[in-house]
């Protein structure tokens, strides 16, 4: 190999290296070509033996489907009570704060201003919408009370997950208000989807 040339730069240099020579300029490796053995023979392991790694093998895959089982069940469970989401807090200045204008419910504007929506992601290969970020409605309804009136799409409609639309018209003594607050939000997550003031 010292006498030969590097077949990628050309050069005669080269050094030993544990398994063949490399070139001394560019590092390309050349390995020597070593007798090939006659192979090893086959030893059969004897029917007992392969019957008891059958057999442990078995046990082990069985364990794990038993080990399985409640797992899968406390994941099914998990499923089917609220998905683990995570909102935006509903973050008040100064919550004795009143504003001008009489409000429904027990709103205020600084609660109204920091109900934040959430962003609306359109998902163009299943033609739905999804939406991120956004506060829980289950926590602006503790702070204002129940809405007026709700209105609920059950269903899918054109790719928006069902939804309901809260409004609230009345003040906390039921007297009608001149102006109304209105949420949506998206009925599985809770998620604040959008938000009216009128």
């Amino acid at each position: 190999m010292i006498n030969k040339e590097c077949m990628n730069c050309g050069s005669t240099q080269f050094h030993q290296v544990e398994n063949g020579w490399q070139c001394d300029y560019c590092g390309t490796l050349y390995i020597e070509q070593k007798k090939q053995q006659p192979p090893e023979p086959i030893h059969h392991q004897s029917t007992f033996l392969k019957q008891k790694s059958r057999l442990a093998i078995g046990v082990i895959l069985a364990l794990g489907f038993i080990s399985l089982g409640p797992l899968n069940y406390f994941i099914s469970k998990a499923d089917n009570n609220e998905p683990a989401v995570s909102y935006e807090p509903i973050e008040i200045d100064s919550p004795d704060s009143t504003t001008a204008t009489k409000l429904p419910g027990k709103w205020t504007q600084d609660i109204y201003d920091s109900v934040k929506v959430a962003t609306e992601v359109y998902d163009a290969d299943n033609e739905k919408y999804s939406f991120t970020g956004g506060s829980n409605y289950k926590e602006l309804e503790k702070l204002v009370g129940k809405p007026d009136t709700l209105i609920s799409w059950e269903k899918e409609e054109h790719g928006m997950p069902p939804r309901v639309l809260a409004t609230w018209e009345n003040t906390e003594d039921g007297e009608y208000v001149d102006h109304s607050i209105s949420v949506t939000y998206e009925k599985k997550t809770q998620r604040i989807t959008d938000k009216d003031y009128q």
